[in-house]
């Protein structure tokens, strides 16, 4: 039995890579905006049904390539 893909909303997916991005470089972050990048990471995890927040981070990634692909 294959696993199912859970409905992902791309734009929101997108926007959370975007803020993540612009939180993660960092290297002492104040203790609002580390917290924020929890709650980012956390929501990718949700989002992709991955645990792990960089892996559910670089499948986040993939998923929008994909995307990204077959809408050419």
């Amino acid at each position: 039995m294959e696993a199912e893909m859970p409905l992902i909303n791309l734009s929101v997916l997108r926007d959370l890579l975007t803020e993540f991005d612009a939180l993660t470089p960092q290297p002492d972050p104040a203790p609002d905006v580390r917290r924020r990048l929890e709650d980012v990471q956390y929501t990718v995890c949700v989002y992709t049904g991955v645990r792990d927040p960089q892996q559910a981070v670089t499948h986040a990634r993939g998923l929008l390539g994909q995307a990204a692909a077959g809408s050419r």
